[in-house]
């Protein structure tokens, strides 16, 4: 069967079509994967094409990856070099140390996610239409394409459902028209490698359709394979099984549903459980999509910024938006702005649910993603997360707490293995199923030798817990692994420099060397050390918060007293806060990580109140940083340390680099570096939290209004932001031009706390008194902007 793409007419939408109150179109469909519009409920995935004549749906499901024979490894028992690495590299021979301490072993990559298969919908006929659009409903989860031929308005929509894990999708044809379409599986997708083999069956049972793929992995790599069912349920007109593919014929309206899932054996899948579940559910579209927006939209609408932007503006399709900006680079255009606000919260969530955002959120269309499409851990994820505290996400954030609550097994292994230590020693990567450190090698990548992993993992929990209050969260989840973590520190930390102080070595500043060693084991790289102390002194709190101490009774006293020991920071002689707190090793200024920042975000240790000192080295760090490769990750890590560093002009210049370098597709999805180079979720999901924290920063007992607001955001309101320290924003609205501001403020706790302005011409702090559960209304006088 030929069948001919449409021609899209942009000049009319249909006359069905509405733009969504939050969401995006487009007038055209998507001719890669790259572009197809995109719908999720953080286990399941789809990526659309929106073609009339042969839509195509990319399937993803989060626990898809290819087994590569890494999964049943631990890290190798390299603790008893430990002592002669560490001679080494205070003698100043890193290179050595580093040859010496992974000497034999290879470093492992994690295995790839990858797509299940695409599903083809066929339907001949549609040789040309007029006024086409494509729809992504941000607040429903729903992807519309809708177009518009001779009879009249056709429709198709699909949603993931997060209520009954099921994909579904709705074909309705313009009046009077019979659907004729056939289905079928598509499995060559992008660098698809040898190994996987597939088993296409079409069946019909009780008048219903069943489409059934399932992959059996190469055996040898310890997993078996997956499936997916899509049931077919046409209203009217006949469903038969012809060959691999199912054919509707006449029907007045299509159901499809369609369900994902991995196996370990070819007995889990031989019972056939998808196709029994798929029959107990009902295939109306209308009852299936009420449930999920009752979980969905409930989520969504609890945050909102606007830009006091024209309306026209959000009635644009997201082609325009983003060639108007790729128009002019150089200024962001609002409207695009906010929209991505919009978008990357929806990505987030869609994406977030049994795990939390990969390397490509929860969607793929290749077989071979960089960096394995997996969780990076030394920045990508921790910035994909940013806002899902903070923007009243935390429900969503329940993927990402399970992923490492499911592996801190694998992180006490990889301390014992690697340095005969109790506690956690974090992973630079994983792949979702396991936390064994593996990835590093002697020469380019230490990865073993970055200490500050765990306590950079953990601190989304302390920032739920200051958020929600959540005890139990503390009693069960946080409080134990703080107090386990400030055991590897016990025991890693007793070597000592000429002043006492305790030395990090080996030490990582991930993934950069010093300038004049070009090695990339050091010592005392501040981002490890500034991890260390906030381990400790987390610790602490935890045991008082708790009321226990660990092992001996005495370990309060003894996290004290090594506290006292940490080396202080190096300010270097450009007057930066130095990558590398240690005699000899020079900063790399041009580098995408900004580790050494840790303290500035995502803690909140520099800070003009209690750190000022700091403040000026770690803005004169950011100033010398150069962009290598201008990657996402790279650019927003900055933006959000130039937020909590009060400076609002870096916020808008890193924003810039995003906006500004052709990184956006189509559906509002980002790309790692400029020019469309990698698909990739950094940016989309890390954006909202940069612009909130520029908004409105947090820490227990303060509250500051617009501590980074760039001056092109001279007017504005945002909604639903909730503070650390048990407070909930509710609406936050700024007039620069006219001098004030109003926010409205609910403490789930009486509590006085500190509001902070520094745009007001008076004081810049202020006692504020807050009741539990009392709306509290406060205007703030502000300088006004020229």
């Amino acid at each position: 069967m030929k069948l001919t793409a449409p021609r899209a007419d942009a000049t009319a939408l249909p006359p069905r079509f509405a733009l969504p109150d939050r969401g995006i179109h487009d007038t055209a469909p998507a001719s890669s994967w790259t572009d197809g519009f995109l719908t999720g409920n953080g286990e399941c995935g789809a990526v659309l094409y929106g073609e009339p004549a042969l839509e195509k749906v990319i399937l993803n499901h989060h626990r898809m990856v290819l087994p590569n024979g890494t999964r049943d490894i631990a890290p190798p028992d390299l603790s008893g070099r430990l002592e002669a690495v560490r001679d080494k590299s205070l003698a100043g021979d890193y290179a050595g140390a580093s040859r010496d301490f992974a000497d034999g072993w290879e470093l492992r990559w994690t295995q790839t996610y990858h797509p299940a298969y695409e599903l083809r919908i066929a339907t001949p006929g549609m040789r040309a239409v007029r006024g086409y659009a494509r729809i992504t409903d941000f607040r429903t989860g729903e992807v519309t394409s809708t177009w518009t031929d001779s009879h009249g308005t056709w429709t198709r929509r699909a949603f993931v459902s997060r209520a009954d894990r099921v994909v579904v999708h709705e074909l309705l044809p313009a009046p009077g028209r019979r659907i004729d379409t056939t289905l079928s599986i598509h499995t060559d997708l992008d660098d698809l490698p040898a190994g996987p083999s597939f088993t296409t069956v079409a069946s019909v049972v009780d008048g219903c359709g069943f489409l059934n793929l399932r992959c059996a992995y190469p055996a040898a790599q310890g997993a078996y394979g997956y499936e997916g069912v899509t049931r077919v349920v046409a209203s009217g007109g006949t469903v038969g099984a012809h060959g691999p593919a199912i054919v509707v014929e006449g029907a007045t309206r299509l159901t499809l549903l369609t369900r994902l899932d991995r196996y370990e054996s070819a007995t889990d899948w031989d019972s056939r459980p998808l196709h029994t579940q798929l029959a107990a559910l009902e295939a109306d579209y209308d009852v299936l999509r009420a449930r999920h927006t009752t979980v969905h939209s409930e989520l969504y609408d609890r945050s909102r910024l606007d830009l006091d932007i024209p309306e026209a503006d959000r009635r644009l399709p997201t082609s325009e938006l983003i060639a108007r900006q790729n128009a002019d680079r150089n200024v962001i255009d609002l409207a695009l702005l906010e929209r991505l606000y919009d978008s990357g919260r929806y990505l987030f969530l869609s994406s977030s649910g049994v795990l939390p955002p990969r390397l490509t959120g929860v969607w793929t269309g290749s077989w071979s993603g960089r960096w394995a499409a997996d969780f990076t851990t030394d920045a990508n994820i921790n910035l994909q997360v940013a806002g899902g505290n903070i923007l009243d996400l935390t429900e969503a954030m329940d993927g990402y707490f399970a992923l490492v609550l499911d592996q801190l097994d694998h992180w006490r292994t990889n301390a014992r293995n690697l340095y005969g230590a109790r506690g956690f020693l974090a992973p630079s990567r994983t792949d979702g199923e396991y936390g064994h450190m593996l990835h590093f090698n002697g020469d380019d990548f230490p990865g073993h030798c970055w200490t500050g992993g765990a306590d950079w993992m953990l601190y989304p929990f302390i920032e739920y817990y200051e958020v929600t209050g959540d005890e139990a969260f503390l009693r069960d989840k946080l409080g134990p692994a703080l107090l386990e973590l400030a055991l590897f520190y016990e025991d890693f930390l007793t070597r000592t420099d000429t002043d006492d102080k305790a030395v990090f070595v080996p030490s990582f500043s991930m993934e950069n060397a010093p300038g004049n060693t070009g090695v990339y084991l050091s010592v005392n790289a501040t981002g490890d050390i500034t991890a260390g102390r906030h381990a400790l002194t987390a610790a602490v709190d935890a045991a008082h918060a708790l009321g226990v101490e660990q092992g001996d009774g005495e370990g309060v006293e003894r996290w004290t007293a090594l506290l006292a020991k940490l080396p202080d920071y190096r300010v270097n002689e450009d007057g930066a806060l130095a990558e590398w707190s240690w005699p000899g090793l020079s900063d790399h200024y041009d580098h995408r990580h900004v580790q050494h920042l840790y303290g500035a975000w995502p803690l909140h240790e520099i800070n003009p109140e209690e750190r000022s000192d700091l403040v000026a080295p770690a803005l004169r760090a950011l100033d010398l940083r150069g962009d290598q490769n201008v990657s996402a990750h790279g650019s927003l890590h900055r933006a959000l340390a130039a937020a909590r560093l009060k400076d609002g002009d870096k916020v808008y210049d890193n924003l810039r680099k995003i906006l500004g370098n052709d990184m956006l597709f189509r559906s509002l999805m980002t790309s790692h570096n400029p020019g469309l180079d990698i698909y990739n979720a950094d940016a989309a999901n890390a954006l909202p939290a940069v612009l909130a924290e520029a908004l409105i920063h947090s820490r227990p007992g303060v509250l500051e209004i617009l501590p980074a607001l760039p001056s092109q955001l001279a007017k504005g309101t945002i909604t639903g932001v909730r503070a650390r320290g048990r407070l909930r924003v509710h609406n936050l609205s700024w007039d620069l031009p006219a001098g004030t501001a109003d926010l409205t403020v609910t403490s789930d706790i009486t509590q006085d706390i500190t509001l902070i302005s520094r745009h007001g011409p008076g004081p810049q702090a202020r006692t504020v008194s807050l009741s539990a559960g009392e709306r509290t209304e406060i205007t703030v006088r502000l300088r006004e902007v020229p």
